[in-house]
């Protein structure tokens, strides 16, 4: 008499079971790999912003300050794109092929729209930021997420919607701020009073502030199209003028010294009534001591 065969599979218990188990390991690993990639990103931008700030320190030590936040022949508005600060720091940052091609506008001390402007550069972006390669609410021109720190006083207009100029209309830029970059500024190690670990040189800013561009500026109306103001009413991820980034609960900060730092979004600001640790942080020479940040 034959053997009788007997087939076995699984049971709709054991299938329900394996699912169970490897759902609940899902739930268990996703989160910790969400976790993973949020902290390389963020370890990712930090490096960026050091390897600018050792970039700052060689261009000080070639030109004895830092580069102007963009270079123009006039502060009125409306007077056409203009090389900025991050274009400057283009040779020192392992750059120098862009640079060479740019040099002639650098002569000029204006902008010609072309490929070389539109340029993605790795350096210049966050991991972690959305924006196109090429910035659409700033002309098209190649996108930065790193913002030059302008002080505590605020441009003279606000910036909406598409990142145009609006209300107020468009007086003419500041000549000079308590900060590090604005137009034609030649801000020295020595002329940060306060010492250069105590004050930020430059900081993140990411889609929701409409990010920026390294090439400088669409014009002086467009100050913070590479630089961004820490004043009263400001704060960090508050609105479309601020420092930003996709960073859970802050930003990274690039200070004075080289150092880099991730600040709390929570960090102390100022009212009407006077700064904050947020303002102190961007004023050079103020005398103020700094608390914890």
């Amino acid at each position: 008499m034959m053997a009788r065969r007997i087939r076995r599979g699984f049971t709709l218990v054991e299938v329900t079971t394996v699912i169970f188990v490897v759902a609940i390991l899902a739930s268990l690993i996703l989160p910790s790999l969400q976790a993973a990639r949020s902290a390389s990103r963020r370890d990712q931008c930090l490096n960026n912003l050091k390897q600018i700030g050792i970039g700052l320190h060689n261009y000080h030590d070639t030109h004895k300050c830092f580069p102007p936040g963009w270079v123009n022949y006039t502060p009125d508005a409306g007077d056409r794109p203009r090389l900025g600060w991050q274009t400057l720091l283009l040779p020192f940052v392992e750059q120098g092929t862009i640079y060479q091609k740019l040099y002639p506008d650098m002569i000029a001390r204006q902008v010609r729209k072309s490929t070389i402007v539109e340029t993605g550069i790795p350096l210049f972006r966050c991991p972690s930021d959305m924006t196109p390669a090429t910035n659409p609410l700033r002309g098209g021109f190649g996108t930065s997420n790193y913002s030059g720190n302008f002080g505590t006083v605020a441009p003279p207009r606000w910036l909406t919607g598409g990142m145009n100029s609006a209300w107020p209309g468009e007086p003419s830029t500041l000549t000079t701020t308590d900060g590090i970059f604005w137009s034609n500024s030649r801000v020295r190690f020595r002329d940060c009073r306060d010492g250069l670990s105590n004050i930020i040189s430059a900081g993140e800013k990411c889609f929701a502030g409409g990010a920026g561009i390294w090439m400088g500026v669409r014009g002086n109306e467009f100050e913070n199209d590479v630089v961004t103001d820490f004043s009263v009413g400001n704060e960090m991820n508050s609105g479309p003028g601020s420092f930003s980034s996709r960073h859970e609960s802050g930003a990274n900060f690039l200070l004075g010294d080289g150092s880099v730092r991730f600040i709390s979004d929570l960090v102390a600001s100022g009212t009407s009534q006077g700064p904050g640790l947020y303002q102190d942080l961007s004023s050079r020479s103020d005398g103020r001591t700094l608390g914890e940040f």
